[in-house]
């Protein structure tokens, strides 16, 4: 074990160190570490107790990329562009596809169409090709003019609550209310 020079003076050194890091601050050079709340994605607890509870017995696959895979070299900033169909659920006669939503919008109808026309590129589900593609959004809200929306597209609209409901409404919807 090194031991300290008993001529350097422990507090000198502390109050150098903080004079230091105090105008590194204030000049902008360094920045004060914040601490950031950990991201909790809601909508995959959703997605896994709706699959978990009503496709039981049905091969599935969760938070799958869709599309084909380009050619040429691994590029990092592709994994960023690719899209994730949040549940694929192989059905005797169909593929169907189900997006999970705490809260429905209007966006998600694109969201899915998309999704759609690439499930049958997908490598990994390539055998299914074929096969029709059905869309069903799961969500925990929706507003009468956004279902009336989406289910003019063709999507089939089912409300689920799952057990994160009221730990995400307090944060999410009564916060937000407080806040304006």
């Amino acid at each position: 074990m090194t031991e300290l020079n008993p001529t350097v003076d422990p507090t000198l050194v502390t109050a150098t160190t903080d004079a230091v890091m105090s105008a590194l601050i204030k000049a902008g050079i360094v920045k004060i570490p914040t601490t950031t709340r950990k991201r909790v994605n809601w909508e995959r607890l959703l997605m896994y107790e709706y699959a978990n509870q009503f496709y039981a017995d049905k091969p599935k696959w969760f938070r799958e990329e869709v599309g084909p895979i380009p050619g040429g070299h691994n590029d990092p900033i592709y994994s960023r562009t690719r899209r994730w169909a949040d549940c694929i659920v192989r059905m005797d006669d169909h593929m169907l596809l189900i997006e999970g939503k705490m809260r429905a919008k209007v966006e998600v109808v694109s969201q899915m169409l998309t999704y759609k026309s690439l499930l049958p590129q997908t490598p990994m589900l390539i055998k299914y090709k074929d096969l029709p593609i059905k869309l069903l959004l799961v969500c925990a809200m929706i507003d009468d003019e956004t279902r009336k929306f989406v289910e003019s597209a063709g999507i089939k609209v089912v409300i689920f609550k799952p057990s994160n409901f009221e730990d995400w409404y307090k944060w999410k919807i009564e916060q937000k209310t407080a806040e304006e």
